[in-house]
């Protein structure tokens, strides 16, 4: 548990600042800015699944726990390890590039669209990270993490104009510590998150289930 847990720590961490150098000047700029996101994520995903199912995201933990793969035991230690790591890269981002978060100013928010975007791109970032991670059937594949980072990467071309693509608890937190986000939206931004991972989790478990009791009726399977 300590290795999975240190794995989430520095994997979270180096997440939120590869997110938080990209959208502060000077790259911030750059239409390339979601590609790096993306291929930063799958880079970390690769670099730490093997310890802890690289997680980084305590909507991915829940989404875990609603399919039936965590415990509420494993469940909360992921939570804290996460949000610490997130926490430390927001406030390493203020001395890495203090200069680039001086003009930062909050994002205007038009909630009906905000609350859509976060809840359809984080339900498909769970989707995909089921699917990928821990379903019997893809079992053992080595796409994981480019799948899990391409995700990433076109819901943040799609809708980060719209809600910044957080798709994350601990990133919208830390968009909040760095004034990326009015602190009066995180409550929204978390409720949002965590309702669409516990979708993912839920359906996720219930195919899971039906999957496994069709393959147990059918004799040519």
């Amino acid at each position: 548990m300590k290795n999975a847990l240190l794995a989430e720590f520095i994997g979270t961490f180096l997440l939120y600042t590869i997110i938080g150098l990209c959208v502060t000047q000077p790259a911030s700029s750059g239409i390339a800015v979601p590609l790096a996101v993306g291929i930063g994520l799958a880079a970390l995903v690769y670099s730490c699944g093997h310890h802890s199912k690289a997680h980084f995201n305590p909507a991915t933990t829940l989404a875990f726990f609603c399919a039936g793969s965590h415990s509420k035991r494993a469940a909360l230690p992921y939570f804290v390890a996460i949000f610490i790591g997130a926490i430390a890269a927001a406030f390493a981002l203020t001395i890495i590039n203090p200069q680039g978060l001086e003009n930062i100013t909050a994002a205007t928010l038009e909630y009906p669209k905000v609350i859509t975007a976060e809840f359809l791109f984080t339900f498909a970032l769970m989707w995909v990270i089921l699917n990928v991670a821990i379903s019997k059937k893809t079992e053992g594949n080595q796409f994981y993490g480019l799948a899990i980072g391409s995700v990433v990467a076109a819901g943040a071309y799609a809708v980060g104009s719209i809600s910044l693509a957080a798709f994350n608890p601990a990133v919208t937190l830390c968009l909040a510590i760095n004034g990326f986000l009015p602190w009066s939206a995180v409550p929204i931004y978390m409720i949002t998150q965590a309702v669409a991972a516990c979708a993912a989790g839920l359906l996720f478990k219930s195919l899971d289930t039906t999957n496994e009791k069709e393959l147990l009726g059918n004799p040519w399977n």
